[in-house]
């Protein structure tokens, strides 16, 4: 189930340009109402403060000490003390969280094993898997309650990791892309009870968990890092893999700065996270881009500009919460099924017909598809396209 997002979005945005009523929904950025990127003021303000050094010289490979310092600080929140005292932590700046997620796939499967997703998921993980030479294998994400599939997901991930005697599960939650669904914290326990369980069983667990769009929970900053609190009942030997985008949280995606922040109980399970960390960002391209650096190191690293980002953040959540109630209002009058939203930049809308792209481009809506499943990135979709929207997804789903 390979697809192009960027692509489709080139595509969209090249049609919008002969036909300004034509709705694209592909996009994974934020949007303003006018059609504008929606960017942060205290990111832009450091951005064009920053030294020449700060700006143009090489990023060291293993990043400042402010900007992994603070990846850690930030991500883990309120959790972080606790966080730090109960494991081994390493960061290493990725090229945003697709870095992360690539590095990791690479250096932590054997070539012909699977991977364990959601059968909804962000396509480029099969494109990654596949350019590691590693394979694809899918739980069911929701029941039939439209609840996380706790179940499926126990007997999968099982049935795996006693096939291949390795587990790697890619969890992206808070915000998931494509359906927007968060995992409750009562997931999570049940996550990482499967988890402990396979690891008990000298079975190499790795969990890479791909939180893109943690600070666009509808539950707000706080809200977002409960889940963090489960982490701490992880087995010893478990390798818990964080993928953080400064893409998504700072809107800087051209600048493509992000982390992997490892997490292990087991001294000599950090030492290979390290070894191969390091090696594979050398390898693969060499350092991350200094200005992002600069710029995320800065704001987690001085107050006034960490307390100035976390204000506007909340702007950037409004905006979505206004368009996510217009949508689920206008949903419910026109009996159009969603999927459960708890943040981020994406609604799913369930489908049956297997042309909804093509219909849906007919009427003028471009959006990503994939099987029984219609990605609408609300993020750059205006309050005032919504209804219509609506309307054309009821007629081709």
């Amino acid at each position: 189930m390979l697809s192009n997002i960027l692509k489709i979005s080139q595509d969209a945005k090249a049609a919008k340009k002969l036909n300004p009523e034509l709705i694209d929904a592909t996009v994974g950025m934020l949007h303003h109402e006018s059609g504008q990127i929606f960017t942060y003021q205290t990111v832009t303000d450091t951005l064009c403060s920053l030294k020449e050094n700060e700006m143009y010289a090489y990023s060291p490979a293993n990043g400042t000490a402010e900007y992994r310092n603070g990846i850690v600080d930030w991500v883990f929140g309120k959790n972080k003390d606790r966080i730090k005292n109960a494991f081994q932590i390493n960061v290493i700046p990725t090229t945003g969280g697709s870095g992360a997620i690539s590095n990791a796939v690479y250096n932590f499967n054997d070539f012909g094993q699977k991977i364990l997703i959601p059968n909804h998921y962000w396509t480029p993980y099969e494109n990654i898997a596949e350019e590691a030479n590693v394979g694809v294998e899918t739980f069911s994400m929701f029941d039939k309650d439209y609840r996380f599939n706790v179940g499926d997901f126990r007997q999968k991930a099982f049935a795996l990791a006693e096939r291949q005697k390795r587990l790697f599960l890619i969890l992206n939650d808070p915000c998931n892309n494509p359906t927007g669904l968060c995992l409750s914290k009562a997931d999570w326990v049940e996550v990482i009870a499967v988890l402990n369980d396979i690891s008990r069983r000298d079975i190499p667990v790795i969990l890479l968990h791909d939180l893109a769009y943690l600070d666009y929970h509808a539950q707000g900053f706080d809200g977002a890092r409960d889940i963090f609190e489960t982490y701490l009942e992880l087995d010893e030997n478990i390798l818990a893999i964080i993928a953080f985008s400064g893409s998504k949280t700072f809107s800087l995606y051209g600048f493509r700065i992000g982390a992997q922040i490892g997490l292990t109980k087991s001294k000599d399970v950090m030492a290979d996270f390290c070894r191969v960390g390091d090696y594979s960002v050398r390898a693969r391209f060499s350092s991350v881009s200094r200005s992002g650096m600069s710029v995320v190191g800065q704001i987690f690293s001085r107050p006034e500009k960490k307390a100035a980002f976390q204000n506007e953040l909340l702007t950037a959540r409004e905006i979505l919460k206004k368009r996510v109630d217009l949508f689920s209002a206008e949903a419910e009058k026109a009996h159009l099924q969603t999927l459960p939203y708890g943040g981020g930049f994406f609604i799913g809308v369930p489908t049956n017909n297997p042309d909804i792209f093509d219909d849906l481009v007919k009427d003028g809506v471009y959006s990503i598809t994939m099987p029984g499943l219609v990605r609408i990135a609300i993020s750059s979709v205006p309050l005032s396209d919504i209804e219509r929207l609506v309307q054309i997804l009821k007629k081709n789903v």
